[in-house]
């Protein structure tokens, strides 16, 4: 089965939270109820395509690949501008990006020396890179072509994670320092906070950010298995989540992204699913698990959400991006 346009293939709407977990312990996956809304699946791009209308949203493994592509062994980071899909593959050191079906595909002109690790829409209509050892960060267009220079080398000591907020500011998470800093363009740091440690405002490997639509921020904090929750100023205000294997509980989270109803997503490498929260921690449904399928991922890594609800997600152990749709329940509406 082949698809050659978006469509709706399949949707998921199980709950993975309860109050009260089973007596051996809480399991995984949890167990499928009503969720206050739907995600569903759009499709999957395995390759871009600098030419022509080939045949990139597949429903199963296998298709026929058009000759002329560009694979992706090891995407880990993506973001939706306008109707554009870009992808960071750090197995080649590549910015690639395509219409929602993957044609029309470009690669970024990157500097030598430029090793692309996170990626943000600003404005939905301008494309940021962030270089993984200095934290420089790059603009281009839709198109892929260059806009200059956003932030110069060496702001950071090795970038984690980019997000941008509705000013136009970025947040750049150093998971080196273990720093999370608010960035004006042209570099000005605006705040900094963060320290080595498992307190409140400190982080170990902080990697993915993002700012909500209330303009708080929320950093995911890798190593200490957890999120925390900060203030426009990167002020603390709190935090959920904690290392382990059952609902709600984190293992090795790689991406985050916010729904235009401010639902939490969570991506999780070693559950090989996305957990959706809210702003308190509960843990409100899930999508995936492992597989090659239709909403499955392996080792997902990094998310973007655009402001229609389309998500992309780097599914990088099956060396594609999934691009999901969220929309409310009938009866949430």
């Amino acid at each position: 089965m082949r698809l050659t346009r978006l469509g709706l293939v399949a949707v998921f709407v199980g709950v993975a939270w309860s109050s009260a977990p089973a007596a051996d312990g809480p399991v995984w996956p949890p167990v499928t109820a009503a969720a206050p809304a739907e995600v569903a699946w759009q499709g999957a791009i395995e390759d871009y395509r600098p030419k022509g209308i080939g045949h990139i949203f597949r429903a199963v493994a296998g298709a026929e690949r058009h000759q002329q592509s560009w694979l992706l062994p090891q995407p880990v980071a993506v973001a939706v501008v306008g109707e554009r899909i870009f992808t960071v593959d750090t197995a080649l050191g590549w910015v690639m990006g395509g219409k929602l079906d993957g044609s029309s595909a470009v690669r970024l002109k990157l500097p030598d020396g430029f090793l692309p690790v996170a990626l943000a829409s600003r404005a939905d209509k301008e494309l940021l890179v962030a270089d993984r050892n200095t934290g420089a960060v790059l603009a281009f267009d839709v198109k892929g072509k260059p806009r200059g220079e956003v932030v110069p080398a060496d702001v950071v000591r090795r970038c984690g994670g980019i997000g941008v907020c509705a000013n136009g500011d970025l947040l750049i998470t150093d998971s080196e320092a273990h720093e999370v800093l608010r960035v004006r363009s042209g570099g000005a740091v605006a705040a900094r906070v963060g320290a080595p440690g498992g307190g409140e405002a400190e982080f170990n490997t902080p990697t993915a950010v993002v700012e909500a639509p209330d303009g708080t921020v929320w950093v995911v904090d890798t190593f200490n298995f957890r999120l925390q929750q900060l203030g426009p100023e990167l002020e603390y205000i709190s935090q959920f989540g904690q290392h382990g294997d059952g609902s709600g509980h984190l293992a090795l989270a790689k991406g985050v992204a916010i729904d235009p109803d401010g639902h939490i997503y969570v991506s999780d490498a070693r559950f090989d699913a996305i957990q959706v929260f809210n702003e308190d921690g509960q843990l409100l449904f899930i999508i995936g698990g492992r597989g090659s399928g239709p909403g499955e991922f392996w080792s997902p890594g990094g998310l973007a959400m655009d402001g229609r609800g389309r998500m992309a997600v780097a599914d990088t152990g099956n060396r594609r991006v999934q691009l999901l749709q969220y929309q409310r329940r009938d009866d949430q509406k």
